[in-house]
């Protein structure tokens, strides 16, 4: 287990996720949103609607952010660290 690519690497990792989440989700929401029935979201007419939406959208990128660590504990078993 390679202990010292989770330490220098977790930031990163989780920022790549969370980042690449709010931009993916935030597209599909607003080609949803074009549509004249969406298929993943809301149709956007008041507030609450707007805030759940907005809500989905960033815990959304929490959980890809959770994914890309995910990605980088595998890793870290998966390689040999260099001595």
């Amino acid at each position: 287990m390679n202990i010292k690519l989770i330490k220098e690497k977790w930031r990163r990792f989780y920022k790549r996720g969370f980042v690449t989440g709010i931009f993916v989700i935030s597209f599909i929401c607003i080609i949803d949103q074009t549509l004249q029935s969406p298929f993943f979201f809301n149709k956007i007419e008041n507030i609450n609607i707007f805030l759940y939406t907005i809500s989905f959208v960033f815990f959304g990128s929490i959980f890809s952010g959770l994914i890309s660590l995910f990605i980088l504990f595998f890793l870290s078993f998966i390689t040999v660290p260099k001595k």
